[in-house]
């Protein structure tokens, strides 16, 4: 009578694989065969850039919202989906999945810029790792303008940096109107003060430079003039080199051309010889 209960296992588990044999793919070609009953398409735009909208979603995927419900399941690729959206520019990161409501879910994270671009072909957005984003006249993000020569050795990506310090601090946010890069690989910070630019150099030093920036607006500019230069430097480290809007002026008498403010953290011993209009050291 024991020894039946050995063969009794191994037949049910026949029988058991035999129907999961045929079970399974019948499962399968039935839920391939249902219909999903709606696309629903979420854009997670927390900056609010405008950059991607559900429409445009849908339009990338060939207008997935009409004709979601008139193709089986079976035929609606979701890796193709997800694929296709991943090469559009506009869009961060994607997820597609089936909900347990028969739901297509298309989740989306655009883009999100940090600066715009203007060379020699075109307009651009870039976002914190460089990635380009095509420009069109139907939105606008309010970021930091970006203007120059760009190449391979000397790309928009390397001003990173500089746009993420300028953005982290409030009042440089306001002060920061647009950042240029000249022909020599200068960048060119142009102020909302009017007046004048600053010729950062390159991305080294950042908070140093800006240091000594402070320094010489609070120091200098008052008692000068705000409309007496036309660049302020302070590329070179520990100076802020200003060159004079007339260059008229004789490089004898009142001041020379070019002035060259050393230690500019001890702001209040440069300044003392100002009141007396000599020339300031060279």
């Amino acid at each position: 009578m024991l020894k039946r209960y050995p063969i009794l296992a191994c037949v049910l588990a026949l029988l058991l694989a035999g129907y999961l044999c045929f079970a399974l793919p019948a499962t399968a070609r039935m839920a391939d065969a249902d219909r999903y009953a709606a696309c629903s398409i979420n854009v997670d735009d927390t900056l609010k850039t405008g950059f991607v909208t559900p429409l445009e979603v849908s339009q990338e995927c060939g207008n997935i919202m009409q004709w979601i419900k008139t193709r089986s399941r079976g035929q609606v690729n979701l890796r193709e989906i997800e694929q296709t959206l991943r090469r559009c520019d506009k869009i961060e990161s994607v997820n597609v999945c089936r909900l347990n409501d028969n739901t297509l879910r298309i989740d989306v994270t655009p883009m999100h810029p940090v600066a715009r671009v203007f060379d020699e072909r075109g307009s651009y957005y870039i976002n914190a790792q460089g990635k380009r984003i095509s420009a069109e006249a139907r939105f606008h993000v309010d970021v930091p303008v970006v203007v120059g020569h760009f190449d391979s050795i000397r790309p928009a990506e390397r001003l990173l940096p500089l746009l993420h310090y300028i953005a982290a601090d409030p009042r440089l946010d306001a002060l920061v109107s647009t950042v240029k890069q000249d022909r020599r690989g200068d960048i060119i910070i142009v102020p909302t003060i009017r007046g004048h630019v600053i010729n950062f150099g390159d991305t080294t030093d950042v908070a140093d430079k800006f240091n000594r920036l402070r320094s010489f607006y609070r120091g200098v500019m008052p008692v000068r003039g705000w409309e007496t230069y036309d660049t302020v430097a302070v590329k070179w480290r520990g100076q802020v080199v200003a060159t004079r809007r007339d260059k008229a002026l004789p490089e004898s008498g009142l001041a020379s051309r070019v002035e060259e403010f050393d230690d500019i953290d001890d702001v209040e011993t440069m300044i003392s010889p100002l009141h007396t209009d000599s020339a300031t050291h060279v």
